[in-house]
């Protein structure tokens, strides 16, 4: 018995196996985690709504040219931008109502306007500020606020 208490050269060969093994386990977990990393953030880029985003953007933009002519061409008792806001108003309800047919909820803001009366056949460029948001329950997208230039 006193023989093999003292022989101890198989020790460090036993002691560098468990080493290597316990590497072996920690890479391949850390392998694992960046494979799942991965797959995770794809899905999160691939579930971004950014048609939609672009969509409602576009469809605000192309609105204000044509409500800042409405408004001018309305522009009997009201003034300009009295009738530009209730014109923006409606527009935001029936935005609101479109898409939360789908799920989504939107809120257009008219955070500020510069619009200036037209004088002679001069063109003239319009500044008008909306707040956009956007939220689908799983994605929250704020524009505050979304420059929009209006050329008359």
């Amino acid at each position: 018995m006193a023989g093999l208490r003292e022989d101890t050269s198989g020790q460090l060969i036993i002691l560098s196996g468990f080493v290597l093994c316990f590497s072996l386990v920690i890479l391949t977990i850390l392998v694992n985690q960046a494979m799942i990393t991965g797959y995770h953030s794809s899905n999160a880029v691939l579930e971004f709504p950014k048609h939609q985003i672009r969509d409602i953007t576009s469809q605000t933009r192309e609105s204000c040219v044509y409500m800042t002519e409405l408004a001018r061409e309305l522009n009997q008792s009201n003034s300009t931008e009295s009738n530009y806001r209730l014109l923006f108003e409606n527009y935001t309800e029936q935005m609101a109502m479109l898409y939360a047919g789908h799920g989504e909820r939107i809120t257009l803001d008219l955070s500020a306007m510069n619009l200036t009366s037209m004088a002679g056949n001069t063109s003239t460029l319009n500044t008008v500020w909306v707040n956009i948001t956007y939220n689908n329950g799983m994605t929250y997208y704020s524009s505050e606020p979304e420059i929009i230039e209006v050329e008359s």
